[in-house]
């Protein structure tokens, strides 16, 4: 017969894969021929089954065969619509194989029979692949019966086995403990059990997210892919766990609470997509992929590593046994093998109809993301490609890409991430403003530090004790002390913690800050790379709508603090001080921007934690305030001429609460040790503050330190203006600021470490840990104005010059709004004057300069004079 010889002709083209192109065109000519040369097909449903499913399968659907259903006695025509009762004709569909003419690759059971109509639950974007069964009406329990049906009467022994679903292989998320500073869940494979601490409502926030998306995903009606999700964190925050663990358990639990309502609304759902609207059927066989952006090749340019992606989803595809389209591998082989002519769009296409072509929803967990948008032609960036990478590839895959396909992202570097984001061009829709991020702390509570330690010791078991040192040591992060434990055992459990503490922070810390943050640094703008800098000082900060890019923005701003006078700084302290390990003393000044930032660090510089480094700066800044607004010389200023700031009242106020604090520990040591004489009879007077503050042998070494001798003259012959604990700890607190002023990090030539002892001594007083004590500091400072600031800074560098002048808020540079560039002078001298110090001059590193109340010295180069 005609149409026989039709039907063996179309099978043998449509499998010449090179030759899909020509296929297509034949294809559409025979099913003319076909409808011409007889209206009776009640003879041959198999074939115009076989024409319906190949046309879907190659695309044709979008060229005219979208209407096209046949069924019984009306080949060729349009399908009419059945009736609710009246079940689809789903003969032809399946795993069902018309092999007439040899060859023929079977359909699989996953996409649309030849009695259904192309739906939304595989992987196209909007109607591309089928629905969950062949019939068109087939959902939920039903559509994965008819599958196993089909699978076992159609294809026999050679069906290929199911892929593996998320539901199936998802840990198990169960709540534990739960209080004020969070919960702490229980993940579960099994036997094997993890806890996972969230702090910040992370698993709500993804829960959010993964219902939100899973409407999205069958609601046919948007133009867009449901949102993606960006696991975004500082440096050591738990990324990677998260997008491991975490995120397919709440995706699963989604899953399966959506399967547990479609009982009562399936009916409602059969009625909606009866007329074309509503939501498709449940996405309960979604599947996972797992990519990682740093495991394609980038050094052949875009090209080749689009090609790479390309091949991986292959592999996938294949190992996993993905249900996929009819010759949709095949087209994917034949893109792989077209040769390199460096035009990524080409493969680019090829991946977004290869992902179209996948027949499950799918959920893709792609780790080290920022590693898409820099592919590179030997060491060089490949700057057509990338900007082809960020503006139109990675636009298009997670704003207009197919709907089941729901994405999660992370990376090691979401600096360079965000900022990649946000340069997308924002016509169509703006990503920046189409994801969904959640921001996972940097810091935890103590108990929850403590809860995962116990953990830890569990799971080393009993032959395996951890040294405690290792806690003590490390700042308080959860991702950070799990790795550290992890390093000590694999390194055989070394007795010097501390040694090994130190070399962990220097080598592998440091390499993580270099993939973080220097790729976005190294390519910004000298302003922007200052107000990083700034975000590092609580008693600076940055104005972050104006100083920072809008990527910059989206990403830090989770992870600011406000200060009292609009500007933002870094949260956490051991962040701060990690961002601070970048710069070079010179990188202020620096025109060439890789100059600026460091990739080496020395053993000196890490002979401090991360925690006592930040400590320093904040006492060093802390000790310069105190005095210029509270010390002996601020009663002579001449604030007559204008008000005090606004800001002295109360942050007067914080250090009054120190000081009574203070107070009551120095007086219950002073009686527990038989000095407090007003509790015998007939004993002296009660010691007053001086002389307790005297008595403290922490007091006593700041004080004699060589570079106090001049402060050390004048206290002597005036100690009766500090009569109060106030003043005792105003007092030390300048005497701490000249002795850590002379701590330089960067200095690895000269033998200067961090006196930590000046750093512990008061929370060692007050029984506090350093953490908090360094939390009650940054309180103070960040009542400060910057124009405070700067006359504090500048007081102290006249009063060093030896010029005599006291410092006074300058206001015509006081607010000014660029970052401050300046040299930190090395050379910086204490009160003993027992070092020359030149001055220096202050400006935005961009060439302009503005002199600080005749001092000549910036507020960056105050905030770097020998501190910390």
């Amino acid at each position: 017969m005609y149409k026989r010889g039709s039907a063996r002709l179309v099978n043998q083209l449509l499998n010449q894969q090179a030759h899909a192109g020509q296929a297509e065109v034949l294809l559409s000519g025979a099913l003319k021929q076909c409808e011409t040369a007889s209206r009776d097909t009640s003879q041959d449903e198999g074939f115009f089954a076989l024409l319906f499913q190949r046309a879907m399968g190659s695309n044709a659907s979008q060229k005219g065969f979208e209407n096209f259903a046949p069924e019984s006695g009306g080949g060729g025509k349009q399908a009419p619509k059945r009736s609710k009762a009246e079940p689809s004709n789903g003969g032809g569909g399946g795993n069902q194989n018309h092999n007439e003419g040899g060859g023929l690759e079977s359909v699989r059971a996953y996409g649309a029979g030849s009695g259904g109509r192309p739906g939304l639950l595989g992987a196209g974007d909007g109607g591309g692949a089928g629905w969950a069964g062949t019939g068109m009406h087939a959902s939920g329990q039903d559509a994965e019966r008819q599958q196993r049906d089909q699978q076992q009467q159609g294809a026999g022994a050679d069906a290929p086995p199911a892929p593996r679903r998320l539901v199936d292989s998802a840990a198990k998320l169960l709540p534990e403990l739960s209080d004020d500073d969070g919960v702490v869940w229980k993940l579960t494979y099994g036997d094997r059990v993890m806890t996972y601490v969230d702090a910040a409502g992370v698993v709500d926030r993804i829960r959010s997210w993964a219902e939100a998306a899973l409407r999205a995903a069958v609601n046919r009606r948007r133009a867009n892919a449901p949102a993606p999700l960006l696991v975004s964190g500082l440096i050591k925050t738990g990324k990677s766990y998260n997008l491991e663990h975490v995120v397919p358990a709440v995706v699963a639990e989604a899953l399966c609470k959506q399967q547990q309502q479609a009982g009562q609304q399936q009916q409602q759902q059969t009625d909606q997509a009866e007329d074309g609207g509503g939501e498709a059927p449940l996405l309960a066989g979604m599947i996972v992929l797992r990519l990682r952006g740093d495991k394609l090749v980038r050094k052949g340019g875009a090209t080749a590593m689009l090609k790479s992606l390309l091949n991986l989803l292959l592999e996938w595809a294949r190992k996993e046994h993905v249900p996929m389209r009819a010759g949709a591998l095949a087209a994917a082989e034949a893109a792989l093998a077209r040769p390199d002519l460096g035009l990524p769009s080409m493969p680019g296409e090829a991946i977004f109809t290869f992902l179209k072509a996948v027949e499950v929803p799918v959920l893709v967990l792609c780790d080290e993301v920022q590693s898409l948008f820099s592919p590179t032609i030997g060491d060089k960036l490949d700057a057509v490609g990338a900007g082809y990478m960020r503006d139109a590839f990675v636009k298009e895959l997670l704003v207009y890409g197919p709907h089941t396909v729901l994405w999660c992202l992370t990376g090691s570097d979401m600096a360079q991430t965000w900022v990649n984001i946000g340069n997308m061009p924002p016509n169509g829709y703006a990503l920046i403003t189409h994801v969904c991020a959640t921001h996972l702390p940097s810091t935890y509570s103590a108990a929850h530090i403590n809860c995962v330690w116990q953990q830890l010791q569990q799971d080393s078991g009993p032959d395996v004790p951890l040294d405690r040192r290792l806690l003590e040591l490390c700042p308080r992060s959860i991702a950070l002390l799990t790795v550290l434990v992890s390093a000590w055992v694999d390194d055989g459990r070394p007795s010097d913690v501390d040694a090994f503490v130190q070399e962990f922070m220097r080598s592998k810390l440091m390499d993580e800050l270099c993939r973080e943050w220097k790729p976005c640094l190294e390519a910004m703008a000298l302003s922007q790379r200052l107000a990083i800098l700034d975000l590092s000082l609580p008693a600076v900060g940055a104005r972050i709508i104006t100083e920072l890019h809008s990527g910059l923005r989206h990403y830090l701003a989770p992870h600011l603090e406000k200060r009292a006078d609009g500007r933002y700084f870094l949260r956490d302290s051991y962040q701060r001080q990690i961002v601070r390990f970048l710069f070079t003393k010179e990188g202020e000044l620096c025109e060439n921007v890789r100059k600026a930032l460091r990739d080496s660090w020395s053993e000196l510089e890490f002979s401090a934690t991360l925690t006592q480094l930040d400590g320093g700066w904040n006492l060093f800044y802390l000790g310069e305030a105190a005095d210029y607004l509270l010390g002996a010389s601020a009663s002579r200023r001449q604030w007559q001429s204008k008000e005090p700031p606004a800001e002295m009242k109360e942050f007067e106020a914080k250090l009054q609460a120190i000081a009574d604090d203070v107070a009551v520990k120095l007086l219950a040591a002073g009686a527990a040790a038989g000095g407090d004489q007003q509790q015998q009879p007939g004993g002296g007077a009660a010691l007053g503050p001086q002389e307790l503050w005297e008595r403290q042998l922490w007091f006593q070494e700041v004080l004699n330190s060589k570079w106090n001798s001049i402060d050390r003259e004048t206290y002597t012959k005036n100690k009766q203006t500090r009569s109060t604990h106030l003043a005792m700890l105003v007092l030390y607190l300048r005497l701490s600021r000249n002795a850590l002023g002379h701590t330089k990090p960067w200095d690895r030539e000269a033998d200067s470490r961090l006196d930590v002892g000046v750093v512990e001594a008061l929370p060692g007083v007050l029984g506090q840990s350093l953490f908090a004590f360094n939390e009650a500091m940054v309180g103070a400072l960040r009542l400060l104005s910057r124009p405070t600031v700067q006359a504090a800074a500048a007081a102290f560098a006249a009063e060093l010059s030896g010029g005599g002048g006291e410092g006074s808020i300058n206001e015509g540079s006081g607010e000014d709004d660029s970052s401050s560039g300046g040299d930190l002078n090395s050379d910086a001298r204490g009160s003993s004057g027992t070092d020359g110090a030149g001055s220096t001059s202050s400006g935005d590193g961009c060439g302009r300069s503005s002199n600080v109340a005749g001092a000549g010295r910036s507020s960056a180069e105050a905030r770097r004079q020998g501190g910390a």
